[in-house]
């Protein structure tokens, strides 16, 4: 019998690692497993996947070089029939027939979507893919180098996650039209291995978009830009009005800052007693019978006041409330004093020690039940009602008991050397948007902006052991270097953050900023009972030291999600 060749016997090995990986699959699924079998059975399932986004590219490259497509009927046939557990005859037979009539298929695309069944974008997709890191393929059918030779090179180690180079290829050939010159294209390249070597393949891809739009955004004149924004209604879509807002990098930060606050419950813009009654006020109407869900719904709560969030007793009744006003109720997850928000504790101080009479209902029929807690609705209804509650606030004569509860804060952080240097880009908001010199310049010139000069000295940053807690000042300083979480892929932002001492206290540790940093409550926590350890390194600001199932090669790690891409690339 003749032998098998080296191909053959690949081919023959893939076929049996399917049925030993199903097998494997049930045997896992019937069987108790104890704890580290499951979590290396989840491991290395990870690791398969890894190894088939590699294989899905170099079987599309496979299938354009060699014309698969034009096989005739029977050698497609043959393939089916030889299925996962060919035997050796069945292998030799398989080198297949291409047909001199017309084929099955019209091209390698075709191939993968009428007889694999993946969808014809996908396949495309893959096909492309292949052409930046294995191979390009000419009009003519010529093979010729990869579109993108730097990720080609690092897509042929199999040690290497082959997906962040996939997404990357895929983003800048994207992009390609746009790039003005092959040296953008290659500079791109090379920051694109830069954040894959450096990040997350999160954070990664979503510096490398940022960079390609700051590319792109140069290169277009402030006309088309202004062309492009604006408020653009898009008519009652399923019972909702919907609105397409385009705005400038600099305008954008103050929605984002609205975003924040809302979301942060230790604020009073967070104030999630308020904001739900807010809530309620605004559509509980709706769901009545006999009320249009077009009309304006006036809010039946106290009158308008700035300190409705911590000074109740001051609010003064509107015409249309039923009943006095009352202090806020506290949420049972504020029960604990050490996790409840100053205006919470107020609020505790200030209630009243006898149970609320309950109202009468006059009309049983009409009552309806009620919408759920604010914070339960989704975040995109809660952000929704905090902005309306900002424009609600102009209406001439207007009082709304909600518009003082969130008052977006723009913040710029401004490098220094580069901002005296003249770069192109030295500003980035508060929540990670990119700014034009001239878009910071426009900002600067606003009122109710707070620049943040990194490499200031204005206040002093280091109190030593005088104070355990950081103060204000102090806070501020990290908050400008950290901007967030410390801790790799966290998205918590520095509002909702703690300050953390590298050097316990309790060990002699200082309170100093180079020796402080920014951590989440469940980060913070979970530093302390020993699940990552923070360090500082050749003068550089504290990073996390991830354990070794995390990271094997037990590099410093410093969260970037919050920073601009320039950022990440000079960091």
């Amino acid at each position: 019998m003749e032998e098998l060749t080296s191909t053959q016997s690949h081919l023959l090995a893939m076929a049996h690692a399917i049925t030993a990986l199903d097998a494997a699959g049930s045997q896992f699924t019937s069987d108790a497993l104890a704890p580290g079998h499951a979590a290396y059975f989840a491991w290395l399932t990870e690791r398969l996947t890894q190894t088939l986004s590699r294989l899905q590219i170099q079987a599309a490259d496979a299938l354009q070089r060699s014309g698969s497509h034009q096989l005739d009927t029977e050698s497609l046939d043959a393939l089916v029939e030889a299925g996962t557990d060919p035997s050796d005859e069945q292998l030799i037979a398989l080198h297949g027939h291409c047909t001199l009539g017309r084929a099955s298929y019209k091209d390698a695309a075709d191939l993968h979507s009428g007889w694999l069944g993946i969808p014809h974008g996908a396949a495309v997709a893959r096909l492309n893919a292949a052409g930046s890191l294995i191979a390009a393929v000419t009009e003519s059918g010529q093979r010729t180098e990869p579109n993108c030779p730097q990720l080609a090179d690092k897509f042929t180690d199999q040690s290497t996650d082959p997906r962040p180079l996939i997404s990357a290829a895929h983003a800048i050939r994207k992009a390609t039209p746009d790039l003005s010159t092959p040296q953008a294209r290659h500079e791109l390249e090379m920051q694109a291995l830069e954040l894959i070597k450096a990040e997350d393949s999160a954070s990664a891809s979503k510096h490398l978009n940022a960079l390609i739009t700051e590319h792109i955004q140069a290169q277009r004149p402030a006309a088309a830009l202004f062309a492009e924004a604006g408020l653009f209604p898009r008519g009652m879509q399923r019972g909702l009005m919907v609105y397409l807002l385009k705005v400038f990098p600099h305008e954008a930060e103050v929605i984002e800052s609205l975003r924040a606050k809302t979301n942060n419950p230790n604020t009073i813009a967070g104030n999630r007693v308020l904001l739900n009654e807010l809530t309620q006020a605004n559509y509980a109407a709706a769901n009545q019978p006999g009320v249009s869900p077009t009309e304006p719904i006036d809010s039946a709560e106290p009158a308008d006041s700035t300190q409705a969030a911590v000074d109740t007793e001051s609010d003064e009744p509107s015409n249309a409330a039923p009943e006095p006003p009352r202090a806020p109720r506290i949420p049972k997850e504020w029960d604990d004093a050490p996790t409840m928000p100053q205006w919470a504790r107020e609020a505790q101080a200030t209630e009243p020690d006898a149970p609320e009479t309950p109202q009468p209902c006059t009309d049983p029929v009409a009552e309806t039940p009620a919408l759920p807690p604010f914070e339960d609705l989704s975040p995109a209804l809660r952000h929704m009602t905090a902005l309306l509650a900002v424009l609600r606030a102009n209406r001439v004569g207007g009082k709304d008991p909600g518009a003082a509860l969130v008052a977006p804060q723009v913040i710029v952080h401004l490098n220094y050397e580069k901002m005296l240097a003249g770069a192109p880009s030295f500003a980035t908001t508060e929540n990670g948007l990119p700014l034009t010199a001239a878009a910071a310049r426009t900002l600067m010139c606003n009122a109710g902006i707070y620049p943040v000069v990194l490499n200031g000295k204005s206040q002093p940053l280091d109190i030593g052991r005088s104070k355990r807690l950081f103060p204000p000042h102090m806070k501020r300083a990290l908050a400008a270097r950290d901007r967030g979480c410390i801790y790799p892929g966290c998205h918590m932002p520095a509002s909702r953050c703690e300050a953390d001492h590298v050097d316990p206290w309790e060990e002699g540790g200082e309170t100093r900023v180079d020796r402080g940093a920014l951590l989440c409550p469940m980060h913070h926590h979970a530093r302390h009972a020993g699940l990552f350890s923070l360090i500082v390194a050749d003068g550089k600001p504290p990073a996390v030291l991830l354990p070794k199932f995390l990271d094997p090669d037990q590099q410093p790690r410093r969260n970037t999600h919050w920073f601009s891409a320039a950022e990440v690339l000079a960091a």
